[in-house]
């Protein structure tokens, strides 16, 4: 087991490589000990209406977006906001571009179940694509029988990493200083976000998930 120190270690490490900024002061993470992972259902059910509200945002057919509420009985899986969004019509342009943000919250989370193997750099945007072929070409029952979570140690390891490039991202923004290339930030916040969320950070729910860093 990798202590919280080793982490911090092995991410300033990575960091370092990439050309982005270190703060040495930003304090460990939790130990693996402490985590609560969500569980395997309750990701997918965080999954399901995640990729719905991006289908949405990403202009399917209203009518397409009901077959998908329908299949899934998702309607006890959105949360509040996203029920705001899903009821509004026309969507209004700076929440389109968040939802489809959310497509990285579900890459993140496809990667927390082995759904996806493998969780490059976030130098750029996920595969739209492969998420909306992978989820909702799928019924509920097939994603749970597909997916296994990872070790929790695995998923702190991509916590840590992501809680220090997010630190780098800020300073960037607040200083008017040029974003690493070898970040976008929109990515480090969304998996910063979806992160927290996993391990039960402050054990706050989905639309209240804090990312301070």
């Amino acid at each position: 087991m990798k202590s919280s120190k080793k982490r911090k270690k092995a991410s300033e490490k990575i960091l370092k490589s990439l050309r982005v900024p270190i703060n040495k002061h930003l304090p460990i993470i939790v130990d693996e000990a402490a985590v609560s992972l969500r569980t395997k259902e309750e990701i997918i059910n965080r999954i399901i209406p995640l990729s719905i509200a991006a289908a949405k945002a990403m202009e399917a057919p209203p009518e397409k977006i009901e077959d998908f509420i329908e299949k899934y009985h998702a309607n006890g899986l959105f949360t509040k906001e996203e029920q705001k969004f899903l009821s509004t019509n026309p969507i209004i342009e700076n929440e389109r571009i968040q939802y489809s943000w959310k497509l990285e919250c579900i890459w993140l989370l496809l990667w927390s179940v082995n759904l996806i193997s493998d969780l490059d750099a976030p130098a750029g945007t996920c595969d739209a694509d492969f998420v909306f072929e992978t989820v909702l070409l799928s019924s509920k029952q097939e994603l749970l029988e597909k997916s296994a979570i990872k070790p929790v140690g695995e998923i702190l390891d991509i916590l840590d990493f992501t809680y220090r490039a997010h630190w780098a991202v800020r300073e960037a923004q607040l200083n008017d200083w040029v974003t690493p290339s070898s970040l976008e930030a929109g990515v480090v916040y969304e998996r910063h976000y979806t992160l927290n969320w996993l391990v039960n950070y402050m054990e706050e729910e989905w639309d209240d998930v804090s990312t301070s860093t």
